[in-house]
């Protein structure tokens, strides 16, 4: 419960930045080493440092500024620096959705039963859930067409369910009153909901769920592909 209830009062205490989001100037892939979630991993997991967006940015441009101007001769660094601040918020935004997603797993399905390590994003895995001798590999994104759309285009081109196991979109939406909504904190950072891991361990139970099978939802559960 502990990992939980840090992480929900860290999110908690982020002050967000809209504006931020808006702003797409730089939208090139940032690879290897510049991969802002090497980074997050490292201070989020490894070194247990929970940083906020305006300290996590300061962070890693401290530690590539060498790499970002060698990178990016073309760009002048304080629009470079304006666009990757709002390129590491949308991205750091994401992934502590995510974070928070698989710490409720494992508090609700155990710490066991709930894995994750940096080998799985190669994969465009989040965390694995294990049961009864299967491996469930989970795809965190938000509920919408575009990013739906997005979803089947890394499984048709890209590594994205080549790893063992069976893979499950887990979308959260955006919306209230469905499934799947997410909860707010008072500062407006939504997180999944305790509800939504129940329905989807009673899914596994079920034997609903089987490999890359969900492929839409209703205001009421998953549509499986029949």
């Amino acid at each position: 419960m502990s990992n939980l209830n840090t992480i929900v009062s860290f999110l908690a205490s982020l002050q967000l930045q809209p504006h931020l989001a808006r702003i797409k100037t730089i939208e090139m892939d940032l690879r290897g080493n510049l991969n802002p979630t090497v980074w997050l991993n490292r201070t989020f997991f490894e070194q247990q440092r929970y940083l906020g967006f305006h300290d996590f940015f300061v962070y890693y441009v401290t530690q590539n500024e060498m790499a970002l101007r060698q990178n990016f001769r073309h760009i002048h660094w304080n629009e470079l620096l304006q666009g990757l601040e709002a390129r590491l918020y949308r991205t750091q935004f994401g992934m502590l959705t995510e974070y928070h997603a698989f710490f409720l797993c494992q508090h609700l399905l155990g710490e066991t039963v709930v894995q994750r390590n940096t080998d799985l994003d190669k994969f465009g895995v989040d965390f694995q859930v294990f049961f009864s001798s299967q491996t469930y590999n989970v795809h965190i994104f938000v509920d919408t067409q575009r990013a739906w759309f997005f979803r089947n285009q890394k499984i048709q081109h890209k590594q994205s369910n080549k790893l063992a196991g069976f893979h499950v979109n887990l979308p959260y939406s955006l919306a209230a009153n469905r499934f799947n909504s997410l909860q707010f904190l008072p500062n407006g950072f939504g997180i999944y909901r305790e509800s939504y891991i129940h329905y989807l361990q009673q899914e596994i139970n079920d034997g609903r769920i089987q490999n890359g099978n969900i492929i839409g939802t209703t205001a009421t559960g998953f549509v499986y592909r029949t």
